[in-house]
Formats: C-alpha cells, structure tokens, sequence
C-alpha cells in the first residue's frame, strides 16, 4: 500500500546530498506507488517528462502495454526527445500520435543523482566550473557563475533565501559581491570557501554540509526549475484527456507547495479531482535502502 505523508516528509535537504558522496547509481524512487496511482491501461499514451535513467519508464512498459514518450533535458539520459520538461508543449505538438491525447503523465521533479559527476558543478566536493545546466544550454539563460559574478547583492540574497531557504542568504551574498570584487567566480570549490566563510562555525558543524542550500537555490535559479514546473504541468493538463491522471514527485517544500497549489486550482475550478488527499510517502524499507527517497512526496490529480 502507497504510504501517506506524516513521518519523514519534510526532510527534503536529504535527498539535496547527505554529504554529496559519489553516487554511481540512479535509484527512481516510489516505483510502486506511482504505478499504483498512474493505473495504466493497454493501448494508453504515456509521458514519462523526466526520465533520467530510465527506472520509472521501465516499469511502466512492463506493467502494460502502452505508447510511451520519454523526455528529458540531459541529452546522455537516453530519453527519445531531448527537452526540458517545460517545453514539454513543443514537444507533444511534435511526438503525439495523430488524433491522440495525453493519457498519463510522470514527472519526477528530483534531480538524477549521477549527475553529481558530471562535470557541471552539481557537487560541492569537487572542484568544478560553475554551470549547474541539466541540459546543454541552461534554460534560464545563465550559468551559476554568471549569476555569482554580475547579480546585485540583493538578487543574490533573494534567489538563496527564495530557492534555497538559507537562513544566512544575506551574509553569503555580501561575501559574493565582496570576493567577486578581487576575483571572480569560476569553481565550485570557490564558492564553497566564501559560504564557510560567511557563516557561523556552529552552522559550518550542522548536519547539513554549510553550501547545501545556496547550491540548491543556484541550481533552481539556472534550470528556471520553478517556472519548468508551472509550464510543464500546464503544457501536460491541456493534452490530457479526460479520466487522464497526471502524478508528480517532488524532493523539497518549494516545490511541493508550486505543485500543491496548481493542483488545487484545477480541482477548485472543478476540471480535476485529487486522486489522494495528502502526498504519499516512501515506506520505510524503501528509505533504508535508498536513502533519497525519504524527501519524495507524491501528489496526483485526475481530469474529468
């Protein structure tokens, strides 16, 4: 049984990197639930709009027999159409079987975890230029460093308090503007020892290493993760078909409540209705042996 959110699920900066050690495997997280929820059907069209290495589409081809389309932003996934998800518009306009709608969607808002080795600047252990694009080109049209090296300092701030609810935004982007001014930014490792700098030893010694949150707020920021969802999930309602069910899995509270609040509209406005009430949860077991999962919610509406 699918379990409903309460113990663990506000523990997002888990999946964010507990130490960021290297991870060579990429474990989909609440296979089985989001099976449950999806309910796929023989003959049914099917998105998979973040397939990262493939975990969920696997076994949603083995639970029936359907027409899947996977997409996703990195372009060594695999996936059949190389996009972001936010595009996703453009991308069934071009992949739709004629006459056909939407009958699923999947979208798995957690980052795949291999790519804390990519070479894009993802980990905060190893020195890196400073991309952080999932893709080839960012979606918001500047790279990490980019925005380390010419944003104001109040912009700074915003973005790693808005995007990454770090409690000492301000310190740490006046100690951007302040080394940016004798240097600018180019590595990871770079901004790492200006966020230590910046912050007081307690938080340094807390469990979450002290640049979690300040690099999850510039990775939201590059990939215009936020405005991904809000385009994505539109671009999935409106192809939908009736009785359509589209489910979505997210890792932290920011976009949690993004996807929480479309969802309720849709469902106020009488045009959805909420498959559960309340996210479901990774089991316990599945948290022992992937550890990430802890953070993932699970939400899912259904068209009428």
């Amino acid at each position: 049984m699918p379990v409903r959110g309460s113990q663990h699920s506000s523990r997002e900066e888990g999946a964010e990197a507990r130490e960021q050690a290297p991870v060579r495997n990429h474990h989909s997280v609440m296979v089985k639930e989001a099976l449950a929820l999806l309910a796929l059907k023989d003959g049914e069209v099917v998105v998979d709009a973040t397939y990262g290495r493939g975990g969920h589409s696997k076994a949603m081809k083995a639970a029936a027999k359907i027409k899947l389309i996977t997409v996703d932003a990195d372009p060594a996934s695999g996936a059949q159409v190389t996009a972001n998800f936010g595009d996703l518009d453009k991308v069934l306009a071009k992949n739709l079987p004629a006459g056909r709608q939407v009958d699923k969607a999947l979208f798995d808002l957690g980052w795949n975890m291999t790519q804390l080795s990519s070479g894009r600047g993802f980990s905060f252990l190893v020195d890196e230029p400073l991309n952080m694009s999932y893709g080839p080109a960012p979606r918001s049209g500047f790279t990490a460093a980019e925005a380390l090296n010419t944003w104001s300092e109040k912009a700074l701030a915003d973005a790693l308090f808005g995007y990454g609810e770090e409690r000492y935004a301000r310190r740490i982007a006046r100690a951007v503007v302040e080394r940016r001014a004798v240097q600018p930014f180019a590595t990871t490792i770079e901004l790492v020892e200006v966020i230590k700098d910046a912050v007081p030893a307690a938080y340094r010694r807390g469990r979450l290493h002290a640049a979690t949150r300040s690099f999850q707020a510039l990775r939201i920021a590059v990939n215009d993760e936020l405005g991904a969802i809000d385009d994505g999930l539109a671009a999935a309602w409106r192809h939908l078909a009736p009785g359509g069910r589209i489910v979505v899995i997210t890792f932290h509270s920011i976009e949690d409540r993004r996807v929480k609040q479309r969802f309720a509209s849709w469902a106020k406005a009488g045009a959805g209705k909420l498959v559960v009430k309340k996210p479901l949860i990774a089991s316990l077991a599945e948290v022992k042996q992937n550890p990430p999962s802890r953070s993932a919610k699970m939400r899912a509406i259904e068209k009428i």
